[in-house]
């Protein structure tokens, strides 16, 4: 038995933390790594083709014949996809509860960019990602300093001529996944100039969907795609499947070097310029130039805050493209509108979207 004088003086000589500290708990440490584990079970449903097995809906004993696996371990399997939200679980009507065995079938998500022949399947973009968990041996290698000549390459383009094709899919994936297509095109259609505009400009349009979402609902709307000749040649395919190949062509080089045309009154940029603040500034002049006097430019981008330290997405999207390519850089927002400014445009709006995304209007004065 330990008297109340004891027990204080243990106290004393124990002061360590008993319950804690209360600024803060360890569980966002452990969210880091419950995301990292989510991550390589998504992975390996994706290797085995589990979501192509559940399209029609299959029980746990069904994936376990098919695969192999044992019938327990498959079951916590899929209920673990399940409780991801990739799955979900029903009950068989019309059967005694001894002789039930719950059907999985696919969750939306799954349906739309999980299942192998949707129009929408994001397999491409996903893999793309995990290729880019690294160990920490290949992230020290490319943290090291790179050679000048190595410096000076884009990513993009190293990509693009390596596989245009895949490069292009996984682009038309992450737009269609993301809504951004749907959102720049409800932002560009409200402005009130829209209908008076007759050509737009996609730099680094690569798959060409964004004019073709534009020129659908302005039908005296011409669009022009430019990009890397790799790239241009393919977004040729995907303008044909839109059947807007009368109306949208592709215009072949590098926007930082290359002549972009003239008389636009629409210019949009995705996700394409990802270099430092003089750089960019030159670029906006030449849309400055390339643009009639009612000319209106969007730069849809991931931006960072004046510190670098947010938003979260950004700070991660920036950490990796520049292990990929040293000459990569990701403007804040400030540094965007006043390399805007400084062209000459008049800063119109600034668009926040989920996920990131912002978007910068920018207007001719």
């Amino acid at each position: 038995m330990i008297l109340k004088k004891d027990k204080q003086n243990l106290n004393k000589q124990n002061p360590g933390p008993i319950m804690g500290p209360r600024e803060a708990t360890i569980q966002p440490l452990i969210s880091i790594f419950r995301a990292a584990e989510e991550a390589h079970l998504l992975k390996f449903a994706l290797d085995k083709n589990i979501f192509d097995l559940i399209a029609q809906g299959e029980t746990a004993a069904g994936i376990s014949e098919k695969l192999g696996y044992d019938y327990r371990k498959t079951r916590a399997l899929l209920d673990a996809l399940t409780a991801m939200g990739l799955l979900h679980k029903e009950s068989p009507e019309g059967r005694q509860q001894a002789e039930i065995e719950e059907i999985y079938r696919l969750s939306l998500i799954s349906f739309y960019y999980l299942k192998e022949n949707s129009p929408y399947c994001s397999r491409d973009l996903l893999m793309r990602r995990f290729k880019r968990l690294m160990l920490t041996d290949e992230l020290e290698v490319k943290l090291s300093p790179v050679s000048e000549e190595s410096s000076s390459n884009s990513s993009a383009a190293s990509q693009a001529k390596k596989n245009p094709e895949e490069f292009t899919r996984v682009m038309v994936q992450n737009a269609l996944g993301s809504s951004s297509i749907r959102r720049l095109t409800a932002l560009v259609v409200r402005h009130p100039r829209f209908f008076e505009a007759r050509r737009v400009l996609d730099l680094g349009g690569g798959h060409g969907l964004y004019p073709a979402a534009l020129c659908r609902i302005n039908p005296q709307l011409e669009g022009v795609v430019f990009d890397l000749p790799e790239i241009a040649q393919v977004a040729g395919n995907y303008i044909e499947r839109q059947g807007l190949q009368d109306r949208i062509t592709t215009r072949e080089g590098n926007f930082y070097h290359d002549s972009l045309g003239e008389d636009y009154q629409i210019v949009l940029a995705v996700n394409a310029f990802h270099r430092q603040p003089e750089i960019l500034r030159q670029l906006l002049d030449k849309i400055y130039a390339a643009m009639d006097s009612s000319g209106v430019l969007y730069l849809q981008h991931r931006y960072l805050n004046n510190k670098r330290t947010a938003p979260r997405e950004s700070v991660m999207f920036y950490f990796n493209r520049i292990l990929e390519v040293d000459a990569f850089y990701l403007p804040s927002l400030k540094e965007a509108v006043c390399c805007g400014i400084e062209a000459g445009f008049s800063l119109s709006g600034i668009f926040r979207y989920r996920g990131g995304d912002t978007c910068i209007r920018l207007e001719k004065r």
